[in-house]
């Protein structure tokens, strides 16, 4: 490879990987080859794009670059790559320091189509002479229906979204309180108060400085010919560079001499008391440079001191009542890391004391030891964890790549974070020698370079603050000329008329596609086998998985009212984090972790795809086993089923006011799938089920339970003992194993035992009915300035049966019409869209500045799709992009997963072969003929949007009630 400088190399035997590391010579661009066996490979290209300001140049250019290239000049190769790739992973990705562009594929073809538009995307793109994509992607003026001047842009409109949220406020201002100097102050994302301060020539200057192959760092990873794909890249892209310097290096900030404090604001709603609705949160630098080492000892510290069960510095402010919630903790990534302590719900009265605690709590630990027990455990979970490498749907290659940044970046090895075999075991051989108690003394005791920072509740900010940008607005279109306001309203048509016009058919030619005859025709399947052990009825799903046993206690849930399913979704949340009779819950999180590959607590519903009006609601254990610990995993089942002792009342109390506060956490961060499970429940069993535990209704459930809790404590731990013994019988248990099955094979006498002693009766595996009720139009209000807004419905009936050309539709919808007229012309952040084989259907957008108007966007859809013209070509994308979502790799763990939901749903192999020729062979008459889906479905019976106040008040002739969260 004459154009490259070979660096070095470096075997990474536990990952069956060679490292290898380039620079291009003409350019300077920085390579690194992860070869392996790995078919699921993955190209990525990363620049490191500092933030010298707040406007959000770095993500407002992630998003343009890939709107049209110069080899493929197309209005959004990135959405018909979506809609025509057979990607397992395909986005871009705004960091505080860097911006990643990651694809992954399994198919050779179009892994090279891939690279392909994606450099040309980065070094080429139309944005740099298209003005028209920086205001949809950015900012631009509009005027709304009133005629009043208004910014917009999809930019914009997320980071609306992402500041309506008290805790990415704070995070925001933790960097600018811990790195005052230097880019990690400013806002990568963009602040929606800066990003209108960006100018279409400080963009442009912003690409050309940093999207550079000087600045870059190419990861190739997989199985692949190294050699050809460098040797490619060099011809089609780099040699026609010459090298610059972009003086893109991460400045370092200079340690502080003494702490700082800031107080900052964050809104609440008026109905809302802001009595003790602070938050506190002490941060501080742990500037360890790059050492491997270090950085994961802090991570485990964390664990000890903040994010694991029981964790001492979190329990020491629950117990003095600082704070209803605590989290925070190690945070890497960056060039310097960090550490954060934030208390929620809390007197900002109370901050001295709340730092004095942490503190002590620090030199207590320090002093006289942590708890060896629970790091030893945190470093066994991640051993087994790195070892299994399953990160469900995110290729490994992928994470590892993003791993190698972190000390890449910065000047460090690319491999520094990916050997990780040696450092576990190093570790653990440190935990007894005093080594983490060192750590805490040298770099958390005292640190100087810290901050402490109080965000504090204002009733009224969002509409004090939207009013403030509308008198600014409506002042500044008042002394514009008109001249000036001719161009503005040009500008907006312009832009209007770009976004409906079609890319040419000469310009989607250029975009290489995948054939239908790529693809195959056989559909995956997922075999299970119906076994007995004892008198009790298994569910066996083999597969390989590297000798982990998965193993799976379920209990249906038939027979329990709609509150006692909200109190069982509570139950899920205290199980292995009370006390038992024989553990506290600290130790008892540990032994789990140290003696099992891992512990999880699953609450879901199966839908029945026969009788289309039953589940199967089931609360599931679930153990990954290595050899010789499935005897551990019955000890620790039989000690969480039967010995919790649910009334310690202190204990409960710490968990529901976090459980309350998480939920909340939830609401603000997926709005989208709240408004979606609350629009379906009147008609949908599945989703009924899940609004009762994790939905409106659960949140609701938990802001009472507390109120009730106050009032009489003991009836909470009666109740959930009761619930317990309700639950955990064995007419209700289906067992299920899967993976490594011969390890169950050899030890399953342990589990026949505890099941014969504690499961006597024979199981009664029921469904649930589910009647229906009356569909609901209702709207939500928060203290969010963007929304998130649902359409559902059913098109369940002998005339509507469900086919393969559905999953076909969700792309053609989810990526044509939706992405055309909510994200690109409406604005918002994104719009999607499902069907599923029982006819429940939905849509729904995400960060959206409308309401109405993106209800009259989903009433058009059955109009659009009767009129629905596609050639060959199109049609071809829509359906690889549908067979990509279906056949993306699974870990054995989800096979597993899939296996015993296709025997609990009764869903046959030869549906899925059905269904796959279904999609395989659709015609444009197919999708034409599912407007009459859409037409039953979508009748405006189910909607449900959450968000602005004032836009929902705009809209509320479409819903029957408004209420306020």
């Amino acid at each position: 490879m004459k154009a490259y400088q070979f660096i070095e190399e470096k075997e990474i035997k536990e990952l069956e990987t060679m490292a290898r590391v380039y620079e291009h010579k003409k350019t300077g661009a920085k390579v690194l080859c992860l070869e392996n066996k790995d078919d699921n490979k993955v190209f990525s290209i990363a620049f490191r794009t500092p933030a010298e300001d707040s406007t959000g140049v770095a993500h407002i250019t992630e998003h343009s670059v890939l709107c049209g290239s110069k080899k493929f000049p197309l209005k959004d190769p990135f959405v018909e790559l979506v809609k025509g790739s057979l990607k397992t992973f395909l986005n871009a990705m705004t960091y505080p320091d860097k911006t990643v562009y990651p694809v992954a594929s399994q198919n050779d073809k179009d892994f090279q189509n891939l690279m392909d538009v994606y450099l040309d995307a980065v070094f080429h793109p139309n944005c740099l002479d298209n003005y028209r994509t920086f205001l949809q992607e950015g900012w631009h003026y509009t005027l709304n229906k009133e005629g009043k001047l208004c910014y917009s842009g999809v930019v914009y409109n997320e980071m609306r979204g992402a500041f309506s949220d008290p805790e990415s406020v704070l995070e925001r201002y933790t960097f600018h309180s811990l790195f005052p100097d230097t880019s990690y102050g400013n806002e990568s994302g963009g602040d929606p108060e800066d990003i209108p301060k960006l100018t279409y020539d400080a963009f442009k200057a912003f690409h050309q400085r940093f999207y550079h192959p000087s600045n870059s760092f190419i990861i190739l990873y997989g199985d692949m010919n190294m050699e050809e794909k460098l040797n490619w890249i060099d011809e089609a892209y780099l040699q026609e560079f010459e090298r610059i310097s972009p003086h893109s290096e991460i400045a370092r900030q200079q340690p502080f001499g003494k702490m700082v404090e800031e107080s900052q604001y964050y809104p609440i709603s008026e109905k809302d008391s802001s009595e003790n609705k602070a938050y506190l949160s002490y941060n501080f630098v742990l500037d360890a440079g790059q050492d491997a080492k270090k950085s994961m000892a802090f991570s485990y510290l964390d664990h000890a001191l903040l994010s694991g069960p029981g964790a001492v510095l979190k329990q020491k402010l629950l117990e003095a009542g600082l704070g209803e919630d605590v989290f925070g903790g190690y945070s890497d990534g960056i060039l310097q890391h960090y550490f954060s302590v934030i208390s929620k719900n809390v007197s900002e009265e109370r901050a001295g004391e709340f730092l004095q605690l942490i503190q002590d709590c620090f030199l207590d630990a320090a002093e006289n030891g942590l708890d060896h027990k629970t790091i030893l455990a945190a470093i066994h979970h991640d051993a087994f964890q790195y070892k299994e490498a399953d990160y469900g749907s995110t290729p490994k290659g992928l994470v590892y790549s993003l791993n190698a940044l972190d000390s890449w970046l910065y000047g460090g090895k690319p491999w520094l974070y990916l050997e990780a075999e040696a450092l576990y075991k190093e570790l653990m051989e440190e935990v007894d020698k005093g080594y983490f108690e060192k750590l805490l003394k040298e770099y958390f005791l005292n640190n100087p370079h810290s901050s402490l920072l109080r965000l504090l509740p204002r009733k009224g900010m969002t509409e004090q603050k939207e009013e403030k940008l509308s008198e600014e607005l409506q002042a500044r279109w008042q002394a514009f000329s008109p001249e000036e306001k001719e161009q503005i309203k040009k500008v907006k048509e312009e832009l209007t008329l770009y976004q409906q016009t079609e890319n040419t058919e000469e310009a989607l030619k250029t975009l290489p596609v995948l054939s239908r005859k790529d693809i195959k025709r056989e559909a995956e399947s997922y075999p299970y086998q119906e076994e007995s052990l004892g008198n009790r009825k298994l569910i066996l799903v083999p597969g390989e998985s590297k000798g982990v046993l998965y193993l799976r206690l379920q209990f249906h849930t038939d027979g329990l009212s709609e509150e006692e399913l909200s109190y069982l979704s509570f139950l899920k949340t205290c199980l292995a984090y009370m006390d038992t009779e024989n553990y506290r819950f600290q130790d008892f999180n540990s032994e789990i972790y140290l003696h099992t590959g891992g512990f999880s607590v699953d609450l879901t519903a199966y839908p029945d795809f026969v009788e289309k009006d039953r589940y199967t609601g089931v609360l599931a254990l679930d153990f990954k086993l290595l050899q010789g610990e499935l005897k551990n995993a019955v000890e620790y089942l039989e000690e969480m089923l039967f010995r919790t002792v649910y009334q310690e009342e202190k204990r409960l109390s710490e968990i529901l006011l976090e459980a309350k506060s998480r939920e909340r956490m939830r609401l603000e961060g997926s709005g989208h799938s709240y408004a979606v499970t609350r629009a379906m429940s009147a008609f949908s069993p599945s989703s009924h089920f899940q609004e009762q535990i994790k939905g409106m209704v659960y949140l609701h459930f938990l802001e009472e339970l507390e109120e009730d809790f106050r009032k009489n404590p003991k009836a909470l731990g009666e109740k959930l003992t009761a619930l317990s013994k309700k639950i955990f019988s064995g007419e209700r248990l289906l067992l299920a194993a899967g993976g490594d099955i011969g390890i169950f094979e050899k030890e399953k006498k342990e589990l026949t035992d505890f099941l014969g002693r504690r499961f006597p009766e024979k199981e009664d595996w029921r469904e649930t009915k589910f009647a229906g009720e009356k569909e609901r139009r209702e709207a939500f209000s928060t203290t969010s300035q963007v929304n998130y807004v649902a359409t559902a419905g059913s098109f369940q009936g002998e005339a509507y049966p469900y086919t393969g050309s559905l999953k076909v539709l969700k792309v053609i919808l989810s990526y044509d019409f939706l992405w055309k007229n909510i994200r690109e012309q409406g604005n918002a952040y994104g719009a999607m869209c499902g069907f599923g084989r029982n006819g429940e259907s939905f849509m729904v957008s995400y960060r959206d500045p409308n309401v109405q108007r993106t209800l009259e966007q989903y009433r058009k859809v059955a109009e659009y799709l009767e009129n629905f013209k596609a050639t060959e070509l199109e049609l071809n994308k829509y359906v690889i992009g549908a067979i990509s979502e279906l056949d993306m790799p699974k870990s054995a763990y989800t096979k597993f997963l899939l296996g015993l939901s296709c025997y609990l749903s009764k869903l046959t192999k030869e549906d899925l072969q059905r269904e796959r020729d279904e999609l395989l062979d659709v015609e444009e008459k197919d999708i034409r003929n599912l407007s009459a889906y859409i037409k039953r479905a979508f009748q405006e019976k189910a909607l449900c949007a959450i968000g602005n106040k004032g836009e929902l008040e705009k809209a509320k002739a479409a819903f029957e009630s408004l209420e306020e969260i």
